[in-house]
């Protein structure tokens, strides 16, 4: 215990000038400045930050405003086709058919002789095949654009429609030429190839029908989910408004709206009800709310 005591006694002639130095040196203009040094780091840290954060989140508003004026332009274009052209279109092939019927009732009840022919005016306009800039909307939401879930799905359904339309347009078309240089099958009339009839024993031809149920379905598809990705983004506008607020002062960037009313009161618009087994696959979920301390971090940090 004696050496103990002793060892003790020693280092404790030494604890306060050691003390004195180690105040000393945390006092000093050295330390002070160091001090200074990183908290000025630690703020020019988090600055660079919120402007790389405020930069990126600037690109993302512009980005998705430029979503939503090409989906919008989308829209517009297939609703002007369907004004102008595939309404008409569909309408005057359904009462062809619908005409044909009544025609063949006429003969069947002997109101009319057998070889009545059956005298049509078919809308046999070529159309041509539309180029919206779809391969420049899917750059932009799936490179630049954090959207995720039904934004990813509606991008890949309107290409898809954009691609099945011209197809059907170009499938028409052609069938319109072998009506115009009359190159029908052996047996078959323009009648038989119009209409859908049957001719010879046992042969059947529907493209001609199939193409025009296809024009107009797909062109439904394009305004269908071009009107559904403005809405959608329309929402991730609403989220990055939310981010930018959580972090930023001022104001946030505005967010593009359209306005498709119009459209809806003419007809040109598809019925959700025409699509509920596409949107029965999304669910919105609602976003739980942060914990208090998780929001009082990115309010201050």
């Amino acid at each position: 215990m004696s050496d103990i005591a002793s060892v003790v006694a020693e280092l404790s002639t030494l604890v306060p000038p050691l003390w004195e130095n180690i105040k000393g040196f945390a006092n000093s203009s050295f330390t002070t400045s160091l001090a200074g040094a990183f908290a000025g780091a630690i703020a020019a840290q988090r600055i660079a930050e919120k402007g790389k954060f405020r930069d990126e989140l600037v690109k993302e508003f512009q980005a998705t405003n430029a979503v939503i004026s090409l989906a919008a332009g989308m829209a517009s274009q297939a609703m002007a086709l369907k004004k102008q052209h595939v309404r008409a279109l569909k309408s005057a092939y359904d009462n062809d058919q619908k005409n044909f019927e009544a025609h063949k009732e006429k003969i069947f009840g002997r109101q009319i002789a057998s070889n009545t022919t059956f005298e049509i005016k078919p809308n046999l306009l070529y159309l041509q095949e539309i180029s919206p800039p779809i391969a420049k909307l899917q750059d932009i939401v799936l490179s630049r654009l954090s959207a995720v879930g039904r934004t990813i799905s509606v991008v890949t359904a309107l290409a898809d429609s954009v691609g099945n339309l011209n197809g059907a347009l170009s499938r028409r078309n052609e069938l319109l030429n072998t009506f115009k240089n009359n190159q029908f099958p052996e047996g078959a009339t323009f009648h038989h190839m119009y209409l859908g009839l049957p001719y010879g024993e046992t042969h059947t031809n529907q493209e001609y029908g199939g193409s025009v149920e296809a024009i107009s379905l797909y062109t439904d598809d394009i305004i269908f989910f071009s009107i559904k990705l403005c809405e959608d983004l329309r929402d991730h506008g609403e989220t990055l408004k939310k981010r930018y607020k959580s972090r930023l002062r001022g104001s946030p960037p505005r967010i593009s709206t359209v306005d498709f009313e119009k459209p809806r009161q003419d007809g040109l618009v598809p019925k959700d009800e025409d699509y509920v087994d596409w949107l029965s696959g999304f669910v919105t979920v609602q976003k739980a709310s942060s914990k208090w301390w998780h929001r009082i971090n990115l309010r201050f940090g």
